[in-house]
């Protein structure tokens, strides 16, 4: 079977920490796959703020997850910190990956890398757009 090869960058420019609760424990006793996936989603959203990400897209407009891919590398338990460090890479007319590295926050155990496809997307028409110039020049200049 082929895996999932995930390309990190040397260096990430946003990072922030998350704690895993007992809601994110599955019934083997360790995060759940799912809530893996919501804990990228809330540092992706951090990362998206810190640049005014809102003040770059024009109304009715928004970036939607096109495709994931996670790669799991260890464990992570109740009351676990994790650091989870975030990238924007491989930018296009449409948008851009963003790439996360997790990592427990204490011993810097790899706990799992993931990659987001996002793409610019018209609430209103329902299809793409043009990524707005300053998007890449706002997520490149952290």
């Amino acid at each position: 079977m082929a895996r999932v090869e995930i390309k990190m960058p040397e260096t990430f420019p946003f990072e922030t920490e998350l704690e895993v609760y007992a809601s994110y424990l599955n019934a083997g006793g360790h995060m759940g796959n799912d809530s893996l996936v919501s804990l990228l989603n809330e540092a992706r959203t951090r990362f998206m703020r810190t640049v005014g990400l809102a003040d770059l897209m024009p109304e009715g407009t928004y970036l939607i997850n096109a495709d994931s891919a996670v790669v799991y590398r260890s464990e992570a338990f109740h009351n676990d910190r994790l650091r989870i460090e975030v990238a924007a890479t491989d930018f296009h007319k449409y948008g851009c990956d963003v790439v996360s590295r997790v990592t427990h926050a204490e011993s810097g155990k790899e706990i799992a890398l993931a990659k987001a496809g996002m793409l610019c997307f018209d609430r209103k028409t329902h299809k793409l757009f043009l990524a707005p110039a300053e998007l890449r020049e706002k997520l490149s200049s952290l």
